[in-house]
Protein backbone atom coordinates (compact mmCIF):
# COMPACT_ATOMS: atom_id res chain seq x y z
CA UNK A 1 0.00 0.00 0.00
CA UNK A 2 1.17 3.51 -0.73
CA UNK A 3 1.49 6.13 1.98
CA UNK A 4 -1.49 8.45 2.43
CA UNK A 5 -1.46 11.93 3.93
CA UNK A 6 -3.99 14.15 5.67
CA UNK A 7 -3.44 17.76 6.79
CA UNK A 8 -5.53 19.27 9.55
CA UNK A 9 -5.54 22.52 11.51
CA UNK A 10 -3.63 22.05 14.78
CA UNK A 11 -6.70 22.46 16.98
CA UNK A 12 -8.09 19.97 19.47
CA UNK A 13 -11.50 20.06 17.78
CA UNK A 14 -9.85 18.31 14.79
CA UNK A 15 -8.93 15.26 16.89
CA UNK A 16 -12.07 13.28 15.90
CA UNK A 17 -11.19 13.86 12.23
CA UNK A 18 -7.64 12.61 12.83
CA UNK A 19 -8.95 9.55 14.67
CA UNK A 20 -11.45 8.76 11.90
CA UNK A 21 -8.66 9.00 9.30
CA UNK A 22 -6.51 6.61 11.34
CA UNK A 23 -9.39 4.20 11.99
CA UNK A 24 -10.26 3.91 8.30
CA UNK A 25 -6.68 3.00 7.42
CA UNK A 26 -6.27 0.62 10.36
CA UNK A 27 -9.31 -1.26 9.04
CA UNK A 28 -8.12 -1.20 5.41
CA UNK A 29 -4.67 -2.47 6.42
CA UNK A 30 -6.15 -5.27 8.51
CA UNK A 31 -4.29 -4.22 11.66
CA UNK A 32 -5.44 -6.08 14.76
CA UNK A 33 -8.18 -3.87 16.32
CA UNK A 34 -6.48 -4.03 19.74
CA UNK A 35 -3.29 -2.64 18.22
CA UNK A 36 -5.33 -0.07 16.32
CA UNK A 37 -6.86 1.06 19.62
CA UNK A 38 -3.44 1.46 21.19
CA UNK A 39 -2.26 3.42 18.17
CA UNK A 40 -5.35 5.66 18.39
CA UNK A 41 -4.57 6.41 22.04
CA UNK A 42 -0.97 7.28 21.17
CA UNK A 43 -2.19 9.52 18.32
CA UNK A 44 -4.53 11.33 20.70
CA UNK A 45 -1.69 12.16 23.09
CA UNK A 46 0.67 13.34 20.33
CA UNK A 47 -2.06 15.30 18.50
CA UNK A 48 -3.18 17.14 21.65
CA UNK A 49 0.43 17.92 22.58
CA UNK A 50 1.03 19.48 19.15
CA UNK A 51 -2.19 21.51 19.47
CA UNK A 52 -1.24 22.83 22.91
CA UNK A 53 2.52 23.30 22.68
CA UNK A 54 3.90 23.35 19.11
CA UNK A 55 2.70 26.77 18.04
CA UNK A 56 2.73 30.10 19.91
CA UNK A 57 -0.68 31.30 21.17
CA UNK A 58 -2.68 32.92 18.41
CA UNK A 59 -0.47 31.52 15.65
CA UNK A 60 -2.42 28.96 13.64
CA UNK A 61 -0.60 25.78 12.79
CA UNK A 62 -1.13 22.57 10.94
CA UNK A 63 -0.66 18.87 11.65
CA UNK A 64 0.13 16.43 8.89
CA UNK A 65 -0.70 12.76 9.36
CA UNK A 66 1.06 10.28 7.10
CA UNK A 67 0.14 6.60 7.15
CA UNK A 68 2.31 3.92 5.56
CA UNK A 69 0.89 0.45 6.19
CA UNK A 70 2.62 -2.74 5.10
CA UNK A 71 2.21 -6.43 5.79
CA UNK A 72 4.76 -6.27 8.62
CA UNK A 73 4.08 -2.93 10.25
CA UNK A 74 1.83 0.11 10.36
CA UNK A 75 3.58 3.49 10.48
CA UNK A 76 1.79 6.68 11.49
CA UNK A 77 3.87 9.84 11.16
CA UNK A 78 2.71 13.04 12.85
CA UNK A 79 4.42 16.14 11.48
CA UNK A 80 4.23 19.80 12.49
CA UNK A 81 6.06 23.03 11.71
CA UNK A 82 6.02 24.16 15.32
CA UNK A 83 8.76 24.80 17.83
CA UNK A 84 11.48 22.13 17.95
CA UNK A 85 10.60 19.47 20.48
CA UNK A 86 12.29 16.26 21.57
CA UNK A 87 10.44 14.18 24.17
CA UNK A 88 13.74 12.47 25.00
CA UNK A 89 14.61 15.69 26.87
CA UNK A 90 11.65 15.24 29.23
CA UNK A 91 12.41 13.82 32.66
CA UNK A 92 11.13 10.31 33.32
CA UNK A 93 7.88 10.47 35.29
CA UNK A 94 7.99 9.33 38.90
CA UNK A 95 5.49 6.48 38.73
CA UNK A 96 5.78 5.84 42.46
CA UNK A 97 4.69 9.38 43.37
CA UNK A 98 1.12 10.12 44.34
CA UNK A 99 -0.97 12.28 42.05
CA UNK A 100 -0.44 15.26 44.35
CA UNK A 101 3.34 14.76 44.31
CA UNK A 102 3.73 14.43 40.54
CA UNK A 103 4.94 17.29 38.40
CA UNK A 104 3.12 18.18 35.20
CA UNK A 105 4.63 16.81 32.01
CA UNK A 106 6.19 13.63 30.73
CA UNK A 107 3.55 11.08 31.69
CA UNK A 108 1.77 11.31 28.33
CA UNK A 109 4.97 10.56 26.42
CA UNK A 110 5.68 7.69 28.80
CA UNK A 111 2.26 6.27 27.91
CA UNK A 112 2.85 6.80 24.18
CA UNK A 113 6.07 4.75 24.44
CA UNK A 114 4.08 1.99 26.17
CA UNK A 115 1.31 1.98 23.53
CA UNK A 116 3.41 1.49 20.38
CA UNK A 117 5.98 -1.04 19.23
CA UNK A 118 8.42 1.70 18.31
CA UNK A 119 8.53 5.48 18.77
CA UNK A 120 10.82 7.78 16.83
CA UNK A 121 11.01 11.57 17.27
CA UNK A 122 13.25 13.82 15.23
CA UNK A 123 13.52 17.17 13.51
CA UNK A 124 13.53 16.82 9.73
CA UNK A 125 13.64 19.67 7.21
CA UNK A 126 12.55 22.18 9.86
CA UNK A 127 9.63 20.04 11.03
CA UNK A 128 8.95 17.86 14.05
CA UNK A 129 8.38 14.26 12.98
CA UNK A 130 6.94 11.72 15.41
CA UNK A 131 6.70 8.18 14.03
CA UNK A 132 4.34 5.80 15.81
CA UNK A 133 4.99 2.24 14.65
CA UNK A 134 2.93 -0.88 15.33
CA UNK A 135 4.26 -4.23 14.17
CA UNK A 136 1.74 -6.72 12.87
CA UNK A 137 1.75 -9.85 15.05
CA UNK A 138 3.24 -12.96 13.47
CA UNK A 139 1.60 -16.37 13.75
CA UNK A 140 4.07 -17.16 16.54
CA UNK A 141 3.14 -13.96 18.40
CA UNK A 142 -0.54 -14.87 18.21
CA UNK A 143 0.14 -18.25 19.85
CA UNK A 144 2.12 -16.65 22.69
CA UNK A 145 0.26 -15.62 25.86
CA UNK A 146 -0.63 -11.94 26.13
CA UNK A 147 1.70 -10.79 28.90
CA UNK A 148 0.46 -7.20 28.68
CA UNK A 149 -2.73 -8.15 30.51
CA UNK A 150 -0.85 -9.35 33.58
Amino acid sequence: MNAVTRRLPATVDQLPEAQAFLKSWVEQAGLDPRLGGRLALALEEVFVNVCHYAYPPGQPGEIELRIAPSAERFVLDVLDDGQPFDPANLPEPDLAATLEQRTVGGLGWFLVRQMVTELSCRREQGRNLVSLIMCQPTDEDERAPDTARG
